[in-house]
């Protein structure tokens, strides 16, 4: 698949090595790809990691994948929602909880896309810490990435999810991705609340058919 991942923080790096190793081609949209920050995640991933202008990586995307903090997306969507068009959107940013509105940025994606054509939007990576993403096994059990997408975008939801190495669970489409935003909620609540720590993910156990 062409990706655009929208970011090169500890989710964007994170993800984008795994999909590196799993063969994907893959670029980094940045805003300054000479910048400090971006030169450290190109030493960390190697050459096959291309860091370009935002407008450069969305060029050809199939995938992009929204990596970015949450009081950043709006800006890229005002100035980039229109290219949008004819992409699987993948929102993994999280706005501030607790406060108005949704965790997630559906509805402002599908607003910013206007006219143009969305494939469809998935909703993952946003409910555990990077550290979960970058080392989905614990033990002998592989962590769960539970997820929301529009039907047209399940198949590749299940692609994405895979190669990181983590286990896809369908939870449903995209009115039911207020059930994958609370998990972020528990997820803080245990890591820091309850002084579990970052590494700690989900794990849907069914009994054998």
């Amino acid at each position: 698949m062409h990706i655009a991942i929208i970011g090169a923080g500890n989710i964007g790096r994170t993800l984008g090595a795994a999909w590196l190793r799993a063969g994907h081609d893959l670029r980094f949209g940045v805003r300054e790809p000479d910048a400090d920050s971006v030169r450290q995640t190109r030493d960390h991933l190697g050459d096959r990691a291309r860091f370009v202008p935002i407008a450069e990586a969305l060029a050809g995307a199939e995938v992009v994948v929204l990596a970015l903090p949450g009081g950043a997306v709006d800006g890229f969507l005002a100035e980039y929602g229109s290219s949008l068009g004819g992409t699987t959107v993948v929102d993994a940013a999280n706005r501030a909880f607790g406060g108005p509105g949704p965790g997630n940025s559906i509805s402002a994606i599908r607003s910013s896309a206007g006219s143009s054509s969305l494939v469809g939007i998935i909703r993952a990576f946003n409910s555990v810490g990077w550290e979960n993403l970058a080392e989905p096994r614990f033990g002998a059990q592989t962590a769960d990435m539970l997820y929301c997408a529009d039907a047209a975008a399940r198949a590749t939801a299940e692609t994405l999810i895979a190669d990181t190495g983590l286990r896809p669970v369908f939870v449903g489409d995209l009115d039911q991705v207020g059930l994958v935003d609370a998990l972020t909620g528990l997820w803080a609540a245990l890591a820091y609340g309850q002084r579990r720590g970052r590494r700690l993910a989900f794990k849907i156990l069914e009994a054998p058919s």
